[in-house]
């Protein structure tokens, strides 16, 4: 057979042959491929270094970043690696910050912005710091106006970092941002020791009125954003809302009129916190005048819904996404209880019972609903939710259920639970929290005797229940199940253990057979992101 040469591709195939490399192959193929000839370089160059992350210190003269690589960077993420990180501080609970405002001097750095502003297709950037700050950490409004000057950028993310804690001066506040965004994303821990401040309000509201008009995504917690202004500005453009955190007492108009300017809008996320003993978030509410404002919607997430909210029987037919579920999720606040001190946590309102959920579902008229997630605590009525479901909405690739128990009650009933849901045809990934009492329990540390955090492993009679619902699961349910997903709590961090689910056929009879897969970990933003080694790192997605 004549060999033939990986360089008889033409450039395109090269390209995509990169692309795959660096996306698939953990061992960085791509980047030794690229140190073959100079036209493999050549055409690498934009593959491998289009995404890169870069961490930050404060005492930096120099951007570590070589200026031969600006020219290929469309995404940068920006870790700050400064002093006040949790894992940085001895001591850190009787630790003083270096300053009370905890403002960052590794993302002021001029020679840092000056090799921003020198990167020609840098679209997209996202600030984070590499550990989580005890006492928050900030952006000064300059560095805030800086990163919205970047001449291409569309997309900015601040994750664990605060806008503006300290107010800027009358000289500050002449500097305006000059970039019509498409995307800001401005996402906090959901405990934090100070939930705003009168400048972060500000800064919000500022940047809200210069933006609207461009916007097109916008994630934001709600404790520092003015829903006056957000009810008052129009966002044509505006595709994706996404609200987390304690709901606002002001303004009291109900959703449907607070959000009426967004006749775009695709996807409406409000993980709203109830206080304990509040009534559930009816978005429209029975006997308020108003027109439907959002035809296009195609996902909805609602915590604490209201059975009598008129928002569910006008939902488009073609919505692909609902969750219906409290903030914080049950699981997260377990979490929570753990892992910070009472006096940091809220009251909060319990997650709805299988009967609410079940009247809310029957008002709805979405056939093409793809995905669906719910959170209950066991009644009664939980066959015939399940039953609902599976009958209403069979065109389900996608379903999360989080089932609590009730004290004393160590039954969980596996096959009742599955057999409702047999007849989701086209069903792909069932993602199960069934609450099992085999859980483990947290463990103590040896030295406080304070409990923070479950063991690294889990228990072999939890492995074992867990591998016996997922087998369940298989059999019962639709031949399209490919994954079955467990909630657990593992070390520090919540995770998704996953199992694969294999069919073959043997001697004409149908074998099914679930592998476990490892594990993921659950998608919030309760944890910060792992470690990482400094300087320039080379990477195709983050957490």
């Amino acid at each position: 057979m004549e060999n033939r040469s990986i360089l008889e591709l033409d450039d395109y195939f090269l390209i995509r042959l990169l692309v795959h490399l660096k996306s698939t192959d953990p061992t960085r193929c791509a980047e030794r491929l690229s140190s073959t000839c100079r036209r493999v370089r050549e055409l690498s160059m934009p593959v491998l270094f289009s995404r890169i992350r870069q961490n930050l210190n404060a005492s930096d003269a120099s951007y570590p970043i070589p200026n031969t690589l600006w020219p290929y960077i469309k995404t940068i993420k920006l870790r700050c690696n400064c002093v006040d990180g949790d894992l940085t501080v001895p001591y850190w609970q009787s630790y003083e910050p270096q300053d009370s405002d905890v403002i960052c001097g590794a993302l002021a750095n001029p020679t840092l912005h000056h090799a921003l502003h020198s990167m020609p297709h840098l679209s997209a950037v996202i600030v984070c710091p590499v550990e989580s700050h005890a006492f928050g950490h900030s952006l000064s409004w300059e560095t805030l106006c800086s990163l919205l000057s970047l001449p291409q950028l569309n997309r900015l993310v601040l994750d664990h970092v605060h806008m503006c804690s300290r107010p800027p001066d009358a000289t500050s506040l002449q500097r305006q941002p000059s970039t019509p965004l498409s995307c800001l994303e401005y996402l906090l821990p959901s405990i934090r020791s100070q939930y705003s401040r009168p400048s972060e309000i500000e800064a919000v509201d500022r940047l809200l009125r210069l933006l609207h008009l461009s916007l097109e995504t916008l994630s934001l917690p709600t404790e520092p954003a003015s829903m006056d202004t957000i009810a008052l500005l129009d966002w044509p453009h505006l595709r994706e809302l996404k609200l987390r955190g304690l709901h606002w007492t002001s303004p009291h108009l109900p959703i449907v009129s607070l959000f009426a300017n967004m006749p775009n809008l695709r996807v409406l996320s409000l993980e709203l916190m109830e206080q304990e003993g509040a009534s559930a978030t009816a978005l429209w509410p029975q006997g308020f005048p108003a027109p439907y404002p959002w035809p296009y919607l195609e996902s909805l997430s609602v915590s604490h819904p209201d059975p009598d909210d008129k928002i569910y029987a006008h939902l488009p037919p073609m919505l692909q996404t609902l969750m219906l579920r409290p903030w914080p999720h049950q699981c997260i606040r377990r979490w929570q209880e753990l892992n910070h001190e009472p006096d940091m946590l809220r009251a909060y309102r319990s997650p709805p019972s299988p009967s609410s959920l079940l009247r809310i579902l029957r008002s709805c008229y979405t056939p093409h609903l793809r995905k669906l997630g719910i959170e209950y605590c066991s009644d009664g009525n939980e066959v015939s939710l399940l039953s609902h479901i599976a009958s209403n909405f069979p065109r389900l690739t996608s379903l999360e259920l989080h089932r609590y128990r009730l004290d004393g009650d160590d039954d969980i009933p596996v096959l009742d639970i599955a057999r409702p849901l047999a007849s989701l045809s086209d069903l792909r990934i069932l993602r199960m929290h069934l609450d099992f009492p085999e859980m483990p329990g947290p463990m103590l540390d040896r030295y406080s005797g304070d409990s923070y955090f479950w063991s690294l492993n889990n228990p072999e009679n939890l492995e074992q229940r867990l591998h016996a619902a997922s087998v369940t699961f298989a059999q019962m349910l639709s031949p399209s199940l490919q994954q079955v997903w467990h909630f657990v709590y593992k070390y520090f961090q919540l995770h998704w253990c996953i199992y694969d689910v294999d069919r073959t056929m043997v001697d004409g009879v149908v074998g099914t057979r679930v592998h476990p897969l490892g594990n993921v970990v659950y998608e919030t933003q309760v944890s910060r992101c792992p470690l990482a080694p400094p300087h320039v790192l080379i990477c195709s997605q983050w957490r």
